[in-house]
C-alpha cells in the first residue's frame, strides 16, 4: 500500500484551516450541538406532553418554507466562507451538520406530517434559532443575511404555535382547532401542468431583470452605466438555473407517479427566490470584499 504524498496532505490541511475547520472548532461546534440537542429535547419534551401538535396542510407548508429557509442559510454559510478573507465568524463550516440534520427534519415533515415529527422540526428550529443568534451576538458579526433569516425563522415558529398546536384544554373545549386540521378542499382543483402560464413567465422574467440590474448596482456600476446585453445575460441565467433546478425533481416526480408535480408554480418561485438571494448575497460580499 502506497502512503499519501505529503505535499497533498499539507495542502488540504491549509484548505481546512483557512475555512475554520480546526480542532478547537471542532471542540466548539460539539459543544453547540450538544446545547442544541438539550434545547431541542426540552422543547420536544414539553410539546409531547402539555400541546397537541395537528398534522394538517398547514405543518406541511410550514415543513417547506422552513425547509427551504435552511438551504438559504447554508448558501449563505458557503458564499460567506469562500468568497470573504478568512472564516466566516457567524456561519463556520463547522455548524454544517448540526443545519443538514435540521434540514433534514423538515424535509421529512413535508412528506409525511406526523405529530412527533413535527415536533421535533419546531423544537429543532426553535434551538438553532436561539444558538444562532447567541453566536452572532458573541461574535459580533451580525450580517444582513441574519437580519433577514433569523426573524423569518422565529415567524416560521410561530406560524407552527398558531396553525398546528393548542394546548390539550384547547383542543378539547374548542370546536374549531378540529376543523382547521382537516384537508378541507372547496371547489375543483385545476390539474398540474409542466408550463407554468404566460402570467407566471411574465413575472419571473420582469422579477429577474430588476434582480439583475440590483446585482450590477452592487457590484459597483452606476444605473445608466449598466449594459444591457450584461442585464439580458444575467436574468437569462437566473431563470436557467431556476429551470434547471426545478426540472430535476418535477420530471423525477413524473416518472415515479405518471403525474405532474402539484403546485409545481409555487415550487418555481421558491427555487427562483433561493437562486436569486445566492445571486444577490454573493455579489454583496464581493462588494466588500473589495472595498
Amino acid at each position: 500500500m502506497t502512503g499519501s504524498d505529503p505535499l497533498t496532505e499539507a495542502w488540504l490541511g491549509q484548505e481546512l484551516v483557512s475555512r475554520g475547520i480546526t480542532a478547537p472548532a471542532l471542540g466548539m461546534a460539539y459543544v453547540g450541538f450538544l446545547a442544541s440537542f438539550i434545547l431541542t429535547a426540552i422543547v420536544f419534551v414539553t410539546l409531547r406532553a402539555k400541546l397537541v401538535t395537528s398534522p394538517n396542510r398547514s405543518s406541511r407548508d410550514y415543513g417547506l418554507y422552513a425547509a427551504v429557509l435552511l438551504i438559504t442559510l447554508l448558501v449563505a454559510m458557503v458564499l460567506e466562507n469562500e468568497i470573504l478573507p478568512g472564516p466566516s465568524q457567524s456561519l463556520p463550516y463547522v455548524a454544517l451538520p448540526q443545519l443538514l440534520l435540521v434540514f433534514l427534519i423538515h424535509l421529512l415533515i413535508y412528506y409525511r406530517q406526523e405529530p412527533w415529527i413535527i415536533g421535533l422540526g419546531v423544537a429543532s428550529l426553535s434551538a438553532t434559532v436561539i444558538l444562532v443568534s447567541l453566536l452572532v451576538y458573541w461574535t459580533q458579526a451580525a450580517r444582513p443575511v441574519h437580519w433577514f433569516i433569523l426573524p423569518l425563522a422565529a415567524g416560521l415558529i410561530i406560524f407552527a404555535w398558531v396553525r398546528c398546536i393548542s394546548t390539550k384544554n384547547a383542543f378539547l373545549k374548542s370546536s374549531t382547532i378540529y376543523l382547521d386540521s382537516k384537508e378541507i378542499q372547496a371547489g375543483v382543483i385545476a390539474e398540474q401542468t409542466p408550463w407554468l402560464g404566460l402570467p407566471q413567465w411574465v413575472a419571473l422574467v420582469c422579477a429577474s431583470l430588476f434582480l439583475a440590474v440590483l446585482n450590477e448596482i452592487l457590484r459597483g456600476a452606476a444605473l445608466e452605466q449598466i449594459p444591457a446585453m450584461e442585464i439580458l445575460t444575467r436574468s437569462a441565467l437566473l431563470l436557467g438555473i431556476t429551470s434547471l433546478v426545478s426540472a430535476i425533481p418535477a420530471a423525477t416526480y413524473w416518472l415515479a407517479r405518471h403525474a405532474w408535480m402539484p403546485q409545481l408554480t409555487r415550487f418555481v418561485w421558491v427555487v427562483w427566490l433561493v437562486v436569486g438571494f445566492a445571486f444577490t448575497y454573493g455579489n454583496y460580499l464581493v462588494s466588500l470584499d473589495v472595498s
